[in-house]
């Protein structure tokens, strides 16, 4: 069941999960988009929310982020960039630091996400960090869902999932632009070039300012240019939301005092949910 009504550029979406139970109430979310962008989102892939965190809001983000990099580069606990894919990578950041646990039910993103996904979504968040270098500090074309079989089986489930990128520094050339092909993620049969840095046709150059959200489906094709010797440190969180029966990534290692653990003894059913523990069979 879905309902609507529109306001200042929102509508409202009312769920009914078909679970067996009764007297269960609908799930109700005010999409922070307009009908008209999540069409445009599902032909594109992707939905640019243009300094969606700003003043203070931004600033606990990067203070966050300056400290867990300085304490893992010194536990030698966070990922070296490889490669395909240069950086300095860091994993589980919500279960890491209360700045980014706090985003866990972010309305502005998570709405719109519902709204794409349905309302039984998990939640996870990593970073990556570049800079100044000689060395690699870029990505390869490349796509978050892969394994995709071709031909396809008759009974395929298509994997989707929403990767949030959201730029903590304004990105310029000299920093590495992100590079993206708008409707690639529908090229299910295809994959992008292997180990493949320069331009395709159709690719579109974007330099998302500090604080913007590039609210993208996992299976669009794109890659970070790198960063130029005279370009600046460029930090990014990488928040994506999949459903509750999608399988986690298995990179990184869960610290052993997670902080998101301390949720559950008095967790309701959407924070379970958010934390991939109920939601499947």
């Amino acid at each position: 069941m879905e309902t609507t009504s529109s306001s200042n550029n929102r509508h409202t979406i009312a769920y009914d999960i078909l679970n067996m139970i009764p007297n269960k109430p609908l799930r109700e979310i005010e999409v922070h988009a307009s009908r008209e962008e999540l069409e445009r989102m599902a032909k594109a892939g992707y939905l640019i929310r243009e300094r969606l965190f700003a003043g203070e809001e931004l600033q606990t983000l990067r203070d966050a982020l300056d400290r867990l990099e300085r304490k893992e580069r010194e536990n030698g606990v966070g990922e070296g960039g490889t490669k395909n894919f240069g950086g300095f990578f860091m994993r589980y950041l919500m279960d890491k630091d209360p700045a980014f646990m706090a985003l866990m039910k972010y309305q502005p993103i998570m709405s719109v996400a519902r709204a794409m996904l349905g309302h039984q979504v998990q939640v996870s968040m990593s970073a990556r960090i570049s800079a100044p270098s000689p060395e690699n500090q870029e990505t390869m074309w490349h796509q978050h869902l892969r394994y995709i079989p071709k031909p396809l089986p008759l009974w395929f489930l298509r994997p989707h999932c929403i990767d949030v990128l959201i730029y903590l520094d304004d990105v310029t050339d000299a920093n590495g632009p992100l590079c993206i092909i708008p409707g690639s993620h529908e090229n299910i049969q295809e994959e992008p070039p292997i180990d493949y840095y320069g331009d395709l046709p159709g690719q579109l150059k974007l330099y998302p300012p500090a604080g913007t959200a590039v609210i993208m489906h996992c299976n669009l094709w794109h890659r970070a240019m790198p960063t130029l010797p005279e370009g600046s440190r460029r930090r990014l969180l990488i928040f994506s939301i999949h459903p509750t029966w999608l399988k986690r990534n298995n990179r990184g290692t869960k610290p052993e005092h997670a902080l998101t653990d301390t949720l559950l003894p008095n967790a309701d059913q959407e924070t379970l949910e958010l934390l991939g523990k109920i939601g499947y069979m």
